[in-house]
């Protein structure tokens, strides 16, 4: 059965990652933690957090009267969704001209190309 894709959006993401690392947490206690990476308010927060608990990526729970937030699908399960997603948009869904793009654009050390040419080597096994 095929999962619908969540749309998580980079905001969202951000708070996704800070949730993935220490959940449960409160809306201060992310706040807190966003705080030195970006200028949103506490009420910007609330609002990014009620549309990641509208498209199920976070549940909401009580704990001693105060609102906690814990991420639904794992980091990886994420990851994937959005790397499929990025391949089908960018790529039409083929990961061998993603990867050649990156390799002909960016500039790779020789420690870079022994580790990607250790994944190909470990792939093709």
């Amino acid at each position: 059965m095929k999962t619908q894709p969540m749309n998580i959006t980079p905001a969202e993401w951000d708070i996704m990652e800070v949730l993935w690392q220490w959940s449960p947490l409160s809306t201060a206690e992310i706040y807190a933690n966003l705080q030195t990476r970006t200028d949103w308010s506490i009420k910007t927060i609330r609002s990014f957090l009620d549309r990641l608990v509208q498209k199920k990526a976070v549940c909401k729970d009580e704990i001693h009267g105060m609102n906690v937030f814990k991420p639904i699908p794992q980091r990886s399960q994420c990851l994937r969704q959005e790397s499929v997603s990025f391949l089908q948009r960018f790529f039409q869904g083929n990961p061998v001209s993603l990867l050649r793009h990156f390799v002909e654009q960016e500039s790779l050390s020789d420690q870079d190309i022994a580790r990607l040419q250790a994944v190909l080597d470990k792939k093709k096994e």
